[in-house]
């Protein structure tokens, strides 16, 4: 059996996330749920990160567009597109895993 190299991939439900799932990898790429992988919850992020110990994490996750989303939902695009990101990488930096 091959070990292949683990690598979360936040926004697992979003569009760029969905076409990466399409395509054929030598890497074992992991979809959490946001139940699962709460962006903005640092403490679960590094708890989630030590379970499944991967070597990568690819953030897809955050509100993108349309642009009125992030006027109309103020709270939420700082909440995941700010702290969330920064979160992640406070993680990962802690862990040591490459970001």
């Amino acid at each position: 059996m091959i070990k292949r190299n683990k690598i979360v991939v936040t926004g697992g439900s979003g569009r760029f996330a969905q076409s990466l799932k399409k395509i054929k990898s030598k890497y074992n790429f992991i979809y959490p749920s946001k139940n699962k992988l709460d962006i903005t919850n640092i403490n679960l992020i590094v708890r989630f990160l030590k379970k499944v110990k991967p070597k990568s994490v690819l953030h897809l996750a955050g509100l993108s567009r349309p642009m009125m989303d992030h006027e109309k939902k103020i709270n939420k695009s700082i909440n995941l597109n700010i702290i969330g990101t920064s979160n992640l990488v406070n993680a990962c930096s802690k862990l040591k895993i490459k970001l």
